[in-house]
């Protein structure tokens, strides 16, 4: 008798968990975010950049200049210059906003070597926008700055 009742009452609960609107998408992007990250980390810029839109744009460690579009050459460059990450998402929150757009947010730790040899160590705050692009989840606008002190 316990055998029927507990498959019944795991059938329910999975109906109820494949039915919240979204979750499948939440999963890709969640997904798409922790691969992009560590593309980063790897210095993999072929790679990230299959993550971003043409149009992307956003702003990097409390910039003030808005980066507009994706160009893995210039990564390279500042790669050859010294500058690497070392950096994991935590805490990755995401919110739907229809079937083909989602804002995702995160707490980022680990350390960024600048030019120079400087060290900086999270954590960090992370934001992005993805739209939903020729079947992959694509970041359109993205921040990454500091935590705010104090």
């Amino acid at each position: 008798m316990r055998g029927p009742i507990t498959i019944f009452l795991l059938t329910i609960l999975c109906i109820g968990a494949s039915a919240r609107p979204g979750a499948a998408q939440e999963e890709e992007i969640h997904a798409a975010m922790v691969e992009s990250l560590a593309a980063w980390s790897d210095g993999d810029f072929q790679r990230l950049g299959t993550f971003f839109a043409e149009q992307a744009r956003g702003y990097m460690l409390g910039g003030t200049v808005l980066i507009t579009g994706f160009n893995p050459e210039a990564l390279e460059a500042a790669v050859a210059a010294g500058f690497s990450f070392a950096i994991e998402p935590r805490d990755i929150d995401i919110m739907m906003v229809g079937e083909t757009v989602a804002v995702a947010v995160a707490m980022v730790e680990g350390t960024i070597t600048l030019p120079g040899g400087e060290l900086q160590e999270g954590p960090w705050q992370y934001s992005e926008t993805r739209i939903l692009e020729e079947g992959r989840w694509k970041v359109v606008q993205y921040h990454f700055s500091p935590m705010a002190t104090g």
